[in-house]
């Protein structure tokens, strides 16, 4: 059975309250996120202020030393009654380390909290138990996990983490979704970008676009949307106008091959029935569209997927490739490259 499906904002509100099952499977796609839900679950569990290196020990499946665990599980740490114990990637769990952490949690120590954190949606009862010799300690130890899973950050939400991360610095939504544009909304990518930014901006206690594009090294006059819609209309005389005009500012080349590169993603995704039926934020997360610029050329790519079949996206993609090694290593002209690359990807 899939675990309570719940947001990252009610269950980092309740683990921070304390309201933290004994033990549990926890399933969150995300490292940053389950991090955070971590830190969150040490402070409603074990306390605000405690160490984390002798109140909170973590172990991955993969080399767990199952008596090294059960010398955890046995007792607090050296400063607080309570402990909490993690253990990632819970799939790669042995035989022999289930049926230990059956034997154990059966009966479990109640100033010790086990989270397993998993990637995937599993049912615990067959990633971290074993049935096998004993039902009975089985229906036990499994009557003691609990089982959620972390829902995927809602636009919303986005936006409230990275202002969180911002502290008192001002930032708005514009700049917020600028951000996260450029970052393909990976929240691993987005947070040394907000240190830079905080670094940056240190004086004036604000971020704009400008300041992103700038710590980005990106021109802030782009016109990418232009040159995106040219392409993807075929109008080989305005796309390569268009770059002579951004080129003059900036070495921009690998960046426009990068953003067709990501509209063609989107396109071969949105030729998957699944990806097809997803609407507003829910297909820009799956497609990685952010910002403005790409949210309004989506309607567009809806409409080349409907006409590109799989021999023209191949063909866009050689072309692409071609282009972008010859931009990073040859030394002949780039604009000839990009001529070559605007006029191979209109005539498909």
């Amino acid at each position: 059975m899939p675990g309570k499906s719940s947001t990252f904002t009610s269950v980092r509100k309740s683990f921070a309250e304390g309201k933290i099952p004994q033990n549990l499977f926890l399933v969150c796609s995300d490292r940053v996120i389950s991090d955070e839900l971590l830190d969150s679950a040490f402070t409603g569990f074990v306390g605000k202020g405690e160490s984390k290196s002798d109140s909170m020990p973590m172990f991955s499946a993969d080399d767990l030393k199952i008596d090294s665990l059960m010398n955890e599980c046995m007792g607090g740490g050296l400063f607080s009654t309570r402990k909490l114990v993690i253990i990632r990637n819970p799939k790669k769990l042995t035989k022999p380390k289930r049926l230990a952490l059956t034997e154990y949690l059966s009966d479990p120590n109640p100033d010790v909290c086990i989270i397993f954190i998993s990637d995937e949606d599993e049912q615990p009862e067959k990633t971290v138990l074993e049935s096998k010799d004993n039902e009975a300690k089985f229906s036990k130890a499994a009557r003691n996990i609990s089982h959620i899973a972390v829902e995927p950050l809602s636009e919303e939400e986005m936006i409230s983490w990275i202002r969180e991360r911002f502290g008192e610095f001002e930032i708005s939504d514009e700049s917020v979704m600028h951000l996260l544009s450029l970052s393909n909304s990976s929240l691993g990518e987005i947070l040394p970008e907000i240190d830079k930014l905080k670094t940056f901006c240190h004086f004036r206690k604000g971020v704009s676009v400008e300041d992103i594009n700038l710590c980005n090294g990106i021109s802030k006059d782009f016109s990418e949307a232009d040159f995106l819609r040219a392409v993807f209309t075929r109008d080989i005389a305005s796309a390569f106008s268009i770059y002579s005009k951004i080129s003059l500012k900036k070495e921009i080349e690998v960046y426009l091959v990068f953003l067709l590169s990501q509209a063609y993603c989107a396109i071969k995704k949105l030729a998957d029935p699944a990806t097809g039926k997803l609407q507003g934020f829910q297909l820009q997360r799956e497609l990685k569209l952010w910002g403005p610029v790409q949210g309004a050329l989506l309607p567009l790519y809806i409409k080349a997927a409907s006409k590109l079949d799989k021999y023209g996206l191949c063909r866009a993609f050689d072309l692409l490739y071609t282009a972008d090694k010859k931009f990073k290593s040859s030394s002949a002209e780039k604009s000839v490259i990009m001529s070559n690359l605007i006029h191979g990807l209109c005539s498909i």
